[in-house]
């Protein structure tokens, strides 16, 4: 049947995008998961494979309209089912398991060859056992306590979707790059909160039987309705707490970013392969994934770059590389000297870095003022001031080796706070 087809269609096509994720990895990989002299001939292998996926994503894609068109929702009288004419079922065995596609018939014999540009590349990874980048294993992997929560609260969470609830949620998590759609997400904190109110309540009973009394039947009692309220709270804010973090990372990034991009257009390149061969820099890991979002919008989804670019803005978590996008996107459509845009912009971008790092510098003195203050000329007056006390017979109930042992650990303490926060507060770049 010709739905049957269409849905054998989109699997394989779900498949191959899986193995463009492979060979784009590997990819970016491939300077440090292999030698200089065979970086060539890998690289060779590995964008014919990508050429070869997208064929065949295309030659599906052309056979999907008519799949459409034969599905007829209404049985004839005699039972026969209509199919499509000139499409022809093909079937083979991949990785151990069989495959159907149902492609147009003058496109079988292309497709068969692009297969087995795939297949070859697939076998040489597999053989090589050869990493595949984090973004692929991202993607792939399953993750145990989403399947969990999906199974118990997934109805409860879509319905809630489906009304409109927990949009401003669902925009957080999309811009803090968090691999959870809106519904897992909201089935996970429902199953968090329903484990924490069960912890509540046998903590509860085991302070009500072990050890009763009145307080402790009070801090149970709290402890029930507390537990799951903060767990809640903790998975509602986190995804908003992210994404103040990642659009920090990607500010602090975006003026080397701009600055790159800015010498690239100089030299006249498209620009569609500006973004590609930063989103492909391993020196941005933070941009580099809002940029790879422009790379597939493009090259996946098939939008033109205008389009991404703007989509990209909307849902970055980086005010700063938002304006960006939308002025690429405003001067790519006006027409404008895209080098010129982005030797300003990144002008701009540079004397703000400038500005944030001398601000830095300025708090660092002042931090170093306060250091001095608490941690070197504290200590010393303390001490003169307890030898003063002792001198005059006046006793405070220890001796000078226990009194020297507290101002060293409260010494190392404050010491220890001291490089916590500057190690929190220093800028990544």
């Amino acid at each position: 049947m010709a739905i049957e087809s269409l849905k054998q269609n989109l699997e394989r096509e779900k498949s191959i995008i899986n193995e463009l994720f492979v060979f784009y990895s590997q990819l970016y990989n491939v300077e440090k998961l292999y030698p200089y002299e065979k970086r060539i001939e890998e690289k060779k292998v590995l964008e014919q494979a990508i050429s070869s996926c997208f064929e065949q994503l295309m030659i599906i894609n052309n056979s999907i309209p008519e799949l459409v068109n034969s599905i007829n929702l209404f049985k004839k009288i005699d039972g026969k089912v209509e199919e499509a004419k000139g499409l022809v079922k093909l079937g083979y065995n991949l990785g151990g398991k069989k495959v159907l596609v149902t492609i147009k018939e003058e496109d079988k014999k292309k497709f068969m060859e692009k297969l087995v540009l795939n297949r070859k590349a697939l076998g040489k990874l597999e053989k090589e056992k050869k990493p595949v980048g984090k973004m692929f294993f991202d993607f792939r992997r399953a993750r145990f306590y989403a399947k969990l929560s999906n199974r118990f609260f997934f109805k409860l969470s879509s319905g809630l979707v489906e009304k409109g609830k927990f949009a401003k949620l669902g925009a957080s998590l999309r811009k803090s790059n968090m691999p959870y759609l809106l519904p897992s997400y909201l089935s996970m904190t429902f199953l968090s909160s329903t484990l924490a109110l069960i912890l509540g309540i046998i903590i509860c009973i085991f302070l009500i039987i072990f050890s009763f009394s009145l307080n402790n039947l009070l801090i149970g009692l709290l402890l029930i309705p507390g537990l799951p309220c903060l767990t809640f709270f903790s998975y509602y804010f986190y995804p908003y707490a992210e994404k103040q973090s990642l659009g920090s990372k990607i500010n602090q990034e975006l003026p080397f970013v701009a600055l790159h991009m800015s010498a690239i257009a100089g030299s006249g390149i498209e620009p569609s392969q500006i973004f590609r061969i930063v989103g492909l820099e391993r020196d941005y890991p933070n941009t580099g994934k809002e940029v790879r979002k422009i790379i597939n919008q493009v090259n996946v989804y098939g939008y033109d770059l205008i389009s991404a670019l703007k989509n990209t803005a909307r849902e970055t978590s980086s005010l700063k590389f938002a304006e960006l996008l939308n002025g690429i996107a405003t001067t790519i459509s006006s027409g404008g000297s895209l080098n010129e845009f982005l030797d300003k912009r990144a002008e701009t971008l540079l004397f703000e870095y400038r500005l944030e790092r001398e601000k830095y510098a300025k708090s660092a003195e002042t931090f170093m003022d306060v250091y001095i203050s608490i941690v070197i000329a504290a200590p010393m007056i303390l001490t003169l001031l307890l030898i003063l006390m002792s001198v005059g017979g006046i006793g405070i109930g220890m001796s000078s080796g226990m009194l020297a042992t507290v101002i060293i650990l409260i010494v190392s303490l404050i010491n220890v706070v001291f490089l916590a926060y500057l190690h929190l507060s220093q800028p990544a770049y």
